[in-house]
């Protein structure tokens, strides 16, 4: 695996398609992990990708936190990424939730 040798040497332009592979393969702790160390190394894409994975995986919060990084970091893809997911919640709630969490109900 030539992706994993270049890694191993310090090409760190490797290890998104490293997490690429994990994640086909079913492994989104490997993933996360692999995402987490090109982002470490100021891959902003790399961040952007692990906020998607933290998404399906049902944690919001902290994709838009790693989305929000992103585009701190010069990612012009983050946005619109944040974007979706105010259009998502929008679509969920739309007139918001009470602070107990449950939905708002039409006034």
């Amino acid at each position: 695996m030539r992706s994993r040798q270049a890694a191993d040497h310090g090409y760190i332009l490797a290890l998104p398609r490293l997490a690429e592979m994990r994640e086909k393969a079913g492994d989104r702790d490997g993933a996360e992990t692999l995402y987490r160390q090109a982002a470490d190394h100021g891959d902003s894409f790399a961040l952007l990708h692990l906020a998607e994975v933290r998404e399906r995986a049902g944690d919001r919060d902290g994709a838009e936190t790693l989305a929000r990084q992103a585009a701190d970091h010069g990612n012009t893809d983050a946005p619109l990424h944040l974007d979706a997911m105010q259009n998502i919640f929008n679509g969920l709630w739309p007139y918001g939730l009470d602070p107990d969490g449950t939905p708002t109900s039409p006034w």
